[in-house]
């Protein structure tokens, strides 16, 4: 079967995620190349699409459909799609992938490397290896390694084997990990070693009723098969200043077990410093007793940084979970082994990054001030794959707390007379409204001025009522017909944000010739700065948030937005691009939606979020959003 082009995979993926036609310049807008080059790949994949399980139909003036044939060939189609960009030396015209092919080779080898060996495998220029090796040796200085070169001989990496496991670990987890350890080409891990390994942790966390996730025991595995490769090669580690084994007998049993299985399993010898090294990694990877969990206590450490993300969500989002028991635990059990894998600088990866800030976005932005109270205790970064689990946490307390603060209005029916069709009315609005009314009281029209109105949010008449009562007034049928539900139905969404009060004609810019991420954010604020709606240093705010994790969500879509909600009121300054610009290493954008939090608002926050995104993913709104031409049309396709 003739395999498929990197840029023919990164198409299919592409049509495979939409339900609608795509067009040959919205795929040229995403993948960075020409639509011609586009058209000409397509017309190549539709020559023997159909062995792979699919075929690709092209309709006049909408754009290109994804048709799948044979749903367990296309499965298999797209499986292989993801190995091939998984691959060990991946595809070399990727810089990342040839970067991770060279640190892996330099960090295995133990001898000297010659710059020719790397060319001659990757079918790359001297020049492009060199601008490759200034990527590599980067990454190296993070882990305090260096690139050491010696005439004649080649380049090898130096430094302490602890940070070079660390990078070895984290290049190998830094790809979808189950395929590279699958690779026959690949030389990294021993395949019947690491099921072997995989098959021993779970049999003691059946022993010792041990919880640990899926991702927890492949990152688990994957660090004690690298330690076995490198003791057989003869680097060992040097013992642990920070660990102290004495702390954790529980964990010193579980790692003693384990080495011993592995040590009869494989005939190596692991020297202490190496036991130490797998206590690291338990309780860095979530392995805690059951038993262990302790209730949460100022005095510890975990006790200690929730106390301090608690007032921070209070303060800054106006989020009080500081009475939600489950929510404390559940982070109590999060956040101790979270602090060892940031202690230790171990990688971890969470798979469901791009799906949690897509659907969760409010609490992402949760997570990302909760996660400040980790920066500033440890004094390291939180990267986005740490940030993404705290907010899956406060995603459930939220959810927790919407369902009990679920506002009902109360409301007054008033009639002219006549109790049968009051009651009647009554039952109709109670069937209809039972999770958003509650009716306090139903009176004739002559009680209405001696009524205390002090606790009615809403009025619901069969009469008009002229005096203004300072509280909202629906006039309705008797029998209730479909215009009066639609109209109370709309009050009702009103009640809970309208769009058209965050939209202002002063605050939407079309087509602007801007060229680079940090000039459209600049230049959004600028605008907010002029019109004395935001303090003058609101542009750090936005770009201090924009540097923690990117705020585009695909589709050409970013929703920049500063760190903290500091506005008097809530709004949106909205611009789209006469061309899309990269926003970061992995998506362009072309409309730009920067979010304007009123203080201490959090219902607002949620309602925009869940706006934004059912926009985001509706690619057809979004071109329409793209192609307006005046501000009237762009705010009709918004709301």
């Amino acid at each position: 079967m003739t395999m498929l082009s990197k840029r023919q995979m990164d198409i299919l993926v592409l049509l495979s995620k939409s339900r609608e036609p795509v067009t040959a310049g919205w795929m040229e807008k995403e993948l960075g190349v020409s639509d011609r080059t586009i058209r000409n790949e397509i017309k190549l994949m539709q020559q023997n699409a159909e062995s792979k399980g699919f075929f690709i139909e092209s309709i006049r003036g909408s754009g290109y459909v994804l048709k799948i044939v044979d749903p367990e060939i296309f499965s298999n189609t797209l499986n292989r799609i993801s190995a091939e960009e998984s691959q060990l030396a991946g595809d070399f015209a990727d810089q990342d992938a040839r970067v991770l092919y060279i640190l892996r080779r330099l960090l295995l080898e133990k001898d000297y490397i010659k710059l020719e060996s790397y060319t001659d495998e990757m079918f790359v220029s001297m020049s492009t290896l060199q601008n490759d090796l200034k990527n590599v040796k980067e990454i190296l200085s993070k882990y305090n390694l260096k690139l050491m070169n010696r005439p004649h001989y080649g380049s090898r990496v130096e430094g302490d084997e602890y940070m070079k496991r660390l990078c070895l670990s984290n290049c190998l987890l830094s790809r979808d990990q189950e395929v590279i350890l699958n690779e026959s080409s690949s030389h990294l891990i021993d395949q019947k070693l690491f099921i072997k390994i995989k098959e021993i942790i779970i049999e003691k966390v059946n022993k010792y009723k041990i919880e640990i996730s899926d991702i927890s025991l492949e990152n688990l595995a994957t660090h004690i098969a690298i330690a076995c490769k490198r003791i057989e090669e003869g680097f060992v580690l040097e013992k642990l200043i920070d660990v102290l084994d004495d702390e954790y007998p529980f964990e010193k049993i579980v790692a003693g077990e384990i080495v011993k299985n592995v040590e009869d399993f494989t005939g190596l010898a692991f020297p202490d410093a190496e036991i130490e090294y797998i206590i690291v990694h338990l309780r860095g990877t979530k392995l805690l007793h059951k038993k262990k969990l302790m209730e949460y206590s100022e005095f510890d450490e975990a006790g200690t940084i929730i106390k301090c993300m608690l007032e921070r969500l209070k303060s800054e989002l106006d989020w009080d979970f500081s009475h939600d028991r489950e929510f404390i635990q559940a982070l109590t059990l999060h956040i101790r082994p979270a602090m060892n894998r940031l202690r230790y600088r171990m990688n971890i990866r969470n798979p469901l990054l791009s799906d949690i800030k897509k659907k969760y976005p409010a609490a992402f932005e949760g997570a990302i001030i909760a996660s400040k109270c980790i920066e500033d205790y440890l004094q390291t970064e939180v990267v986005e794959h740490e940030i993404a689990y705290i907010a899956l946490h406060i995603g459930v307390a939220l959810e927790r707390m919407k369902s009990e603060k679920k506002e009902i209005k109360k409301v007054l029916i008033v009639c002219a007379s006549g109790v049968g069709s009051a009651r009647l009315l009554y039952y109709r609005l109670q069937n209809l409204f039972d999770q958003e009314l509650e009716i306090v009281d139903t009176i004739s029209y002559y009680n209405l001025s001696s009524y205390d109105l002090s606790i009615i949010d809403l009025i619901i008449s069969t009469i008009p009522i002229k005096e203004d009562l300072g509280i909202p007034v629906q006039v309705v049928n008797t029998f209730l017909e479909d215009q009066d539900v639609d109209s109370i139905r709309n009050y009702l969404s009103m009640a809970h944000n309208g769009l058209s009060a965050y939209l202002h004609p002063s605050r939407i810019f079309l087509q602007q010739d801007l060229h680079d991420k940090e000039s459209t954010i600049r230049f959004l604020c600028d605008v907010l700065v002029k019109q004395k709606l935001v303090p003058e240093d609101y542009v750090n705010l936005v770009i201090e948030r924009e540097n923690i994790a990117p705020t585009s969500y695909g589709n050409l879509v970013a929703v920049p937005h500063p760190m903290v909600p500091v506005t008097k009121e809530t709004s949106w300054t909205i611009c789209t691009l006469k061309r899309p610009i990269q926003w970061n290493e992995q998506q362009m954008v072309q409309f730009v939606c920067l979010l304007n939090i009123k203080e201490s608002n959090q219902a607002d926050l949620d309602f925009m979020f869940q706006k934004l995104i059912s926009i985001i993913e509706d690619k057809s709104i979004v071109q329409k959003i793209i192609k307006s031409k005046t501000v009237d049309e762009l705010i009709e396709f918004l709301k």
